[in-house]
């Protein structure tokens, strides 16, 4: 049996459970007492509701071993996206980039990557659109479309350029749920700043962009708070045969603080994303 097909049938173990239990709560306390013992067979029979963790979380691994790239990878996903229980196995299991060099899940877009090796991307543009889309790449002919990553809109303003980064190639926008950061250029488009959505882990910086003064920019969540951080900055320069010849970029990122070490070195990694809803990814990956 695929991987693809076992995952399918225990969903529809829990699907058809969480119907019933959700059918419950609109009836009589009667109904209620009446249905209880369908559930708990239905738990019964279900031999994923009923599997040991410690046999679990070695199907899992096996999973998460044996689905090295994409698009086989997202079975990866798809475990993850089960329940609690399984996500939580499965974020425990899957290793950060930097030590597996695979993209698996959205929150990988934002931590270390490899050191040894490359991550080989491209950029697909839509000029009428203006919008910009990375993909991961497949194979070394390119023949597909790849995994999808991100999506960038370009929105010129009077003296600079920004380039708003999400999630969701549909939603492009700062009120979006899966808005990530954006990219701000200069009059001339030769200076450009990397601005992140979230606060640096530990908050570490602090130092928040022009536009978020008191009532320019209104909040996405409550929980976390909403704002622009710089994390790099690059410039790009031409050199003296102009568009004929090779030209310069140079890229400066915020160094991490020494106090935000911990005490073996290691910087800290950010694991989950504070302005998201983890589901909200899932089905696309």
């Amino acid at each position: 049996m695929s991987f693809r097909s076992i995952i399918q049938d225990m969903k529809g173990d829990f699907g058809s459970i969480s119907r019933k239990g959700f059918g419950l709560r609109s009836r009589s306390q009667r109904v209620v007492e009446d249905r209880s013992p369908v559930i708990v067979d239905a738990l019964k029979q279900s031999c994923w509701a009923n599997m040991p963790p410690e046999l679990l979380r070695d199907v899992l691994m096996r999973i998460e071993a044996s689905e090295c790239t994409w698009p086989p990878r997202k079975n990866v996903v798809s475990c993850a996206g089960v329940c609690r229980n399984w996500r939580e196995i499965m974020k425990d299991i899957v290793k950060n980039p930097e030590f597996s060099s695979k993209l698996t899940f959205p929150i990988s877009l934002k931590q270390p990557g490899p050191r040894g090796s490359l991550i080989q991307c491209f950029i697909k543009r839509n000029r009428s659109a203006q919008t910009y889309h990375l993909y991961l790449s497949l194979n070394q002919a390119s023949n597909d479309d790849g995994k999808f990553l991100l999506a960038a809109k370009r929105c010129r303003r009077a003296t600079c350029t920004d380039y708003i980064i999400s999630l969701n190639a549909e939603d492009v926008s700062k009120g979006s749920s899966t808005y990530i950061g954006k990219l701000r250029s200069n009059f001339l488009g030769t200076k450009f700043t990397v601005y992140d959505a979230q606060p640096p882990t530990g908050g570490t910086l602090t130092t928040k962009c022009r536009s978020l003064r008191p009532g320019s920019m209104k909040r996405v969540s409550p929980r976390v708070p909403a704002g622009n951080y710089p994390v790099s900055n690059i410039s790009y320069e031409l050199n003296v045969l102009g568009s004929r010849g090779p030209r310069r970029m140079q890229c400066v990122m915020n160094a991490i603080p020494a106090s935000a070490m911990d005490p073996e070195g290691v910087a800290p990694t950010q694991t989950e994303f504070l302005l998201l809803l983890w589901r909200t990814e899932n089905m696309k990956m």
